[in-house]
């Protein structure tokens, strides 16, 4: 008996790989930080919604109800798996919360000072209110370093792991 739980003890998991880390790093951030935007929203902390993609693609009404709100929330969940890999391909290797900060801020700034040049997802910053942006640079930022702090200490951890794997041998 003590035998087997001995064995169970010296078992240990197979790690989750880098891709598989990544994702939930990216899912998880978009829908943490979506929400949270969400709330913001309703509390008109913002004008700005999560729903603002939709609304640009004439869905219908459904898209500024609750429904419409909860699938962007998803949608952007998953479209933040990219942005977490998009961090891992070229940022992994800068570490702390100052590259978070500039992710976080050059992602705020496509989607609110290009975007508006090319499609009319968002109004352009000039005719948006002082709390939409205030509200919107603070949750880019947080989730920028959210994905940035994350992706980077899973990157490093990985190497950690592997550096301390091929000492062994």
């Amino acid at each position: 008996m003590e035998n087997s739980k001995q064995l169970d003890q010296n078992k240990k998991e197979k790690p989750q790989s880098s891709f598989s880390k990544v994702t939930i790093i990216g899912f998880v951030g978009g829908l943490i930080w979506s929400v949270i935007a969400y709330i913001s929203f309703i509390f008109h902390f913002t004008e700005v919604g999560p729903n603002f993609f939709l609304t640009s693609f004439q869905v219908g009404g459904w898209a500024n109800a609750v429904t419409g709100q909860l699938v962007s929330i998803f949608v952007l969940s998953v479209v933040s798996i990219a942005v977490a890999f998009l961090y891992q391909a070229f940022f992994k290797q800068f570490q702390g919360v100052l590259p978070g900060i500039i992710y976080g801020l050059a992602m705020w700034a496509i989607l609110f000072l290009l975007s508006p040049l090319f499609m009319s997802v968002i109004r352009p910053v000039k005719e948006l209110q002082i709390a939409t942006i205030t509200t919107s640079v603070c949750i880019f930022i947080l989730y920028g370093v959210f994905i940035a702090y994350s992706v980077s200490f899973e990157a490093m951890e990985r190497k950690r792991n592997e550096s301390n794997y091929s000492n062994k041998s």
